[in-house]
């Protein structure tokens, strides 16, 4: 029997950015939020606090690299609250490298990219797989960027992204009509992952010159989109919304 009343999420990469602030929306809208993270300890409790204001959480710590670490997740998830609704892949990493330096990136470079931003998501959505399916309308969110579109931080990420984009469309294919599997597609996030406040300031005002409507976004606001998808009728699959200020419609 499906356990259509369980709300329980998996966030991957939660511990700070983006991936806490979908993990705090999800828990104000009483989901019990499973943070997963990798190294930020310290940074991951201080999110979890927060969740626990509004509702169940737990942290694990995992490489969702490593198959056997996210079967493990998925076990303690289950054990603790159930079957999964939403998985969302957030986990992340990139190299800053001008494209046009190319002997700045080397192989281990785009393996340890594609490993984090691309295998992992696949190693979570398979290991969530039976769980989402005996869940009501369950969902599958990939955190992908505008950066497919050959944009960003190097080439390695641009890739990672693109392939990113390609697993969702696979997967939406695949898992219907049970699983709904979409992509959101940020673009520059005034977060630390850009480096210092002032960097990531400078960064945003660079932006913001640059695209249509003039604005870069808070985690906040696109934990708010994420939320769309989350509570969306299941009747949306396999789409990318980009959340850039335009930047796509330039690139």
């Amino acid at each position: 029997m499906k356990n259509i009343f369980s709300k329980v999420a998996i966030v991957t990469g939660a511990s700070k950015g983006l991936g806490a602030s979908i993990s705090l929306e999800l828990a104000k809208e009483k989901f019990k939020v499973v943070l997963v993270y990798r190294k930020s300890t310290s940074e991951a409790k201080n999110v979890l606090n927060k969740c626990k204001k509004y509702s169940d959480a737990i942290l694990i710590k995992a490489d969702v690299t490593k198959n056997i670490d996210c079967l493990k997740v998925v076990e303690k998830v289950k054990k603790k609250f159930g079957n999964i609704n939403i998985l969302i892949n957030n986990a992340g990493k990139t190299k800053f490298v001008q494209f046009k330096k190319l002997n700045n990136l080397n192989e281990k470079d785009f393996l340890d990219i594609y490993n984090t931003n691309v295998i992992s998501a696949f190693l979570m959505i398979r290991a969530c797989h039976s769980s989402l399916l005996k869940s009501k309308n369950p969902k599958v969110i990939n955190i992908s960027s505008v950066a497919s579109l050959g944009l960003g931080s190097s080439i390695a990420y641009a890739c990672s992204k693109g392939a990113m984009n390609s697993l969702s469309l696979a997967l939406a294919r695949t898992f219907a009509p049970e699983i709904a599997v979409n992509t959101i597609s940020p673009g520059y996030i005034k977060t630390s992952w850009h480096g210092t406040k002032k960097q990531v300031l400078k960064k945003a005002e660079e932006y913001e010159k640059s695209v249509l409507l003039k604005r870069s976004a808070t985690p906040e606001e696109v934990a708010k989109t994420v939320m769309w998808f989350v509570n969306c009728p299941h009747l949306v699959t396999g789409e990318n919304v980009f959340v850039d200020a335009g930047l796509h419609l330039q690139s």
